[in-house]
């Protein structure tokens, strides 16, 4: 029996990773959309009240900010997706036990 924990657990790894994967790629494309949305939105504010690059960087930074805000609350998703496994090892164990 100790011989097949080691592939269980093992294989709980594996079968949560790729969700790890596309978690960090979206967090990656999350971070590119919002700053390129403010930089547009801002361009068209300065468009459309002809002024110089004042709306263009103020919404490009607050783009900026959104992103890491976004960023940051998808990277906590991460920390609940590494904890399953763990919890579902240790659940397995302790019925083992029993």
């Amino acid at each position: 029996m100790s011989e097949l924990e080691p592939k269980k657990a093992g294989q709980n790894e594996r079968k949560h990773k790729p969700a790890l994967n596309f978690l960090l790629l979206s967090a990656g494309s999350v971070f590119t959309s919002m700053i390129v949305a403010g930089f547009l939105v801002g361009y068209a504010f300065d468009v459309l009240f002809d002024t110089t690059p004042l709306f263009l960087l103020s919404c490009g930074v607050l783009g900026f900010v959104g992103g890491m805000m976004k960023v940051h609350k998808l990277l906590g998703k991460m920390e609940l997706l590494d904890e399953k496994p763990m919890s579902s090892v240790s659940d397995s164990k302790q019925s083992d036990k029993e």
